[in-house]
């Protein structure tokens, strides 16, 4: 199945190539956003632009700056960890270190991967084997559903993926028993599946936007 994945989305992927790998996976929470934090510094010292949209969207120093600024800012190895824990739901990288020794659901990780590579079927093969899956929870900061991955927006940005069958995968979950209402860390908090994708520009691109923001009000 097609999916729309925006450039900038494209080069983040490309800056961190370990994070699709299995035993990167297996880590600890703090030690995966420990090496992404490790990689963005890096690649700023480098001048590689591909770590712009990590920072314009989640470094706190970034907020009015453009992305030339941002390049010529100076960048420690603390506002790396801040900027990481942030793209991932947590308010600072304290709230990171808090998580000890604590993983990510390895369920709930491969069901985001189909979700977002399109692939309804497997979906729905992990959503038969593992009951409450439609209503699980990330075990980021953010604490999204499925349903909220869908709307592309304040998660975790290489996951800011639009498969063009996003509105059967919402059907889905739904008729699964995913909540349309259900409320993830974002922006402040109280963030449903419907507010992320109606202000997200990646399901508008991926031109779907108006039918999955009808099923995510519940139409």
């Amino acid at each position: 199945m097609d999916v729309y994945v925006a450039p900038e989305v494209s080069q983040v992927e490309t800056l961190h190539p370990y994070l699709e790998d299995a035993l990167f996976r297996t880590l600890p929470i703090r030690q995966q956003l420990s090496q992404q934090a490790q990689t963005v510094f890096d690649a700023h010292t480098a001048a590689d632009r591909r770590v712009v949209m990590h920072l314009t969207s989640w470094w706190p120093q970034a907020r009015g700056k453009n992305a030339d600024e941002v390049m010529a800012a100076q960048l420690s190895m603390d506002d790396c960890l801040l900027t990481m824990s942030r793209e991932y739901g947590f308010a600072s990288w304290q709230q990171v270190e808090a998580l000890g020794e604590t993983k990510t659901d390895p369920v709930f990780e491969r069901a985001l991967d189909a979700m977002l590579e399109g692939n309804e079927n497997g979906l729905s093969s992990l959503l038969d084997e593992t009951p409450g899956l439609s209503t699980a929870q990330s075990r980021f900061g953010h604490q999204a559903t499925l349903l909220h991955y869908l709307g592309a927006n304040g998660v975790e940005t290489h996951r800011q993926r639009t498969p063009l069958n996003a509105v059967a995968i919402a059907r889905l979950l739904i008729q699964r028993g995913a909540d349309i209402h259900a409320e993830a860390n974002m922006y402040g908090g109280r963030q449903t599946p419907l507010a992320l994708a109606s202000t997200s520009a990646h399901p508008e691109k991926a031109g779907i936007a108006d039918e999955l923001n009808a099923v995510l009000g519940g139409k």
